[in-house]
């Protein structure tokens, strides 16, 4: 059986757990290696074995890291570490990472204990979106008319005015039906960290701390905000995952 301490063969890091986690037997990550805990004192890392001269670069690396991570977070709380750390052997893991960082490991999984993160994102139905911006703005339906039928050359300026008119619209637009999707959100959450979204259909994309008490009516929240921008925009829940957005990734 291979350990690795043989040639060649390292730890892949995934996260930090508490020690007292029971790990699925058949959860697997990297190159499809089983998924095992090096513990110290009460905290563990969340290891696989991995070729040190293995380039870590594509989408099904990236997926398998995630994977392991949301698997372990429906389990307890996970302190996700950077993807596509490596240390060299079970002894490098304890004495670089886990026993520096033991107590400041443990507070965290302490505050992390009995939540998860979840994730929203709302965007707007984009031929909806637009046509309210032209119905609630009589200069952009008159230069949408004007240019309708014009060549690009000759009504270039209006078509520019057009252009940074329905931009402002939609700014103001996505501001606040945004602030409304967010202060219901924030209501049943522990923390909340806002994302950068961009496009036309832009509305929000945030991440949230939810308490496990709490998961029920938070969803139910999320229902009947779908419902009330239904026709307008769409709103998508991912989630339960790793507290990416609320612990910093371990270098």
């Amino acid at each position: 059986m291979t350990t690795p301490s043989d040639v060649g063969l390292g730890c892949y890091l995934y996260g930090i757990v508490a020690a007292d986690l029971v790990v699925p037997t058949d959860l697997k990550g990297v190159d499809d290696q089983v998924v095992s805990l090096i513990p110290y004192g009460d905290v563990a890392a969340v290891t696989s074995l991995l070729d040190t001269e293995r380039t870590l670069a594509g989408r099904e690396d990236l997926l398998a890291h995630s994977r392991v991570l949301d698997a372990l977070a429906a389990l307890g709380p996970v302190i996700p570490v950077r993807f596509g750390s490596v240390l060299e052997n079970r002894d490098a893991v304890m004495a670089e990472l886990l026993e520096p960082s033991h107590d400041r490991f443990h507070a965290m999984l302490e505050d992390l204990a009995g939540h998860s993160q979840f994730t929203v994102r709302a965007r707007y139905d984009e031929r909806q979106i637009l046509s309210e911006v032209v119905a609630e703005n009589p200069e952009i339906a008159q230069l949408r008319e004007a240019t309708r039928e014009q060549p690009d050359d000759s009504s270039y300026g209006e078509r520019v005015r057009l252009g940074e008119l329905v931009a402002r619209a939609l700014e103001r637009k996505s501001a606040e039906d945004g602030q409304t999707l967010l202060a219901e959100l924030e209501r049943h959450a522990a923390a909340v960290n806002i994302r950068e979204s961009a496009g036309l259909d832009r509305l929000l994309d945030v991440a949230l701390l939810i308490e496990d008490s709490r998961r029920a009516e938070f969803e139910q929240a999320v229902e009947e905000l779908a419902e009330a921008f239904a026709g307008r925009a769409q709103l998508k829940l991912v989630g339960p995952t790793a507290p990416y957005d609320f612990v910093e990734a371990e270098e």
